[in-house]
C-alpha cells in the first residue's frame, strides 16, 4: 500500500458525500477519507497537514468557490502543484472536461447515477491512484 495516508473529497451535496464515504470504506483499508463541504473548508484543512492528500475528488457546481476555483488556488500554490486533483462532477460537458484539464486536473470522472456504480468507480480510483500509478512525494515544502 501507499505511504499515504488519506484521501480528499470535495463536495457541496450531503447525499453525494455519504455514498463517497461508504463507497470507499469497501475498498480502504488504513487510509482515511477526509470530507470537505466546500473549497474554502478544503483549503483550510489543507493548511493543517503535513502530508498531501494521496489524491483529491473535486466537485465542480459548488456555491462560493467552484471546483474551477478551487483547482486554480490549488495550482497556483508549489505546496499542491503535485497533488492529484480527480474531477467528480455530475456535468459530462466537453468545455467543462476541457476546462478542468488546462487548469491542471489530473483526471475527469463523471458522478456515477448508482450506489453500485460509486462503490464500482471509487474502487477504480482506488486500484488505480493507490496501487498502479506512481505519484509524486506527499510531503509538504
Amino acid at each position: 500500500m501507499t505511504n499515504r495516508p488519506f484521501i480528499a473529497v470535495v463536495d457541496d451535496d450531503e447525499d453525494d458525500l455519504f455514498l463517497i464515504q461508504e463507497a470507499f470504506k469497501s475498498c480502504l483499508n488504513e487510509e482515511n477519507v477526509i470530507l470537505a463541504s466546500s473549497g474554502v473548508d478544503l483549503l483550510l484543512r489543507l493548511e493543517t497537514v503535513s502530508i498531501l492528500p494521496s489524491f483529491l475528488l473535486l466537485d465542480l457546481n459548488m456555491p462560493q468557490m467552484s471546483g474551477f476555483d478551487v483547482l486554480t488556488r490549488l495550482r497556483s500554490d508549489p505546496r499542491y502543484t503535485l497533488m492529484p486533483v480527480l474531477i467528480f462532477s455530475t456535468s459530462n460537458a466537453q468545455p467543462d472536461v476541457d476546462r478542468a484539464y488546462e487548469l491542471g486536473a489530473n483526471s475527469y470522472v463523471k458522478k456515477p447515477a448508482s450506489f453500485a456504480d460509486y462503490k464500482s468507480v471509487v474502487e477504480d480510483l482506488c486500484n488505480f491512484w493507490l496501487r498502479v500509478a506512481s505519484t509524486p512525494s506527499s510531503r509538504i515544502y
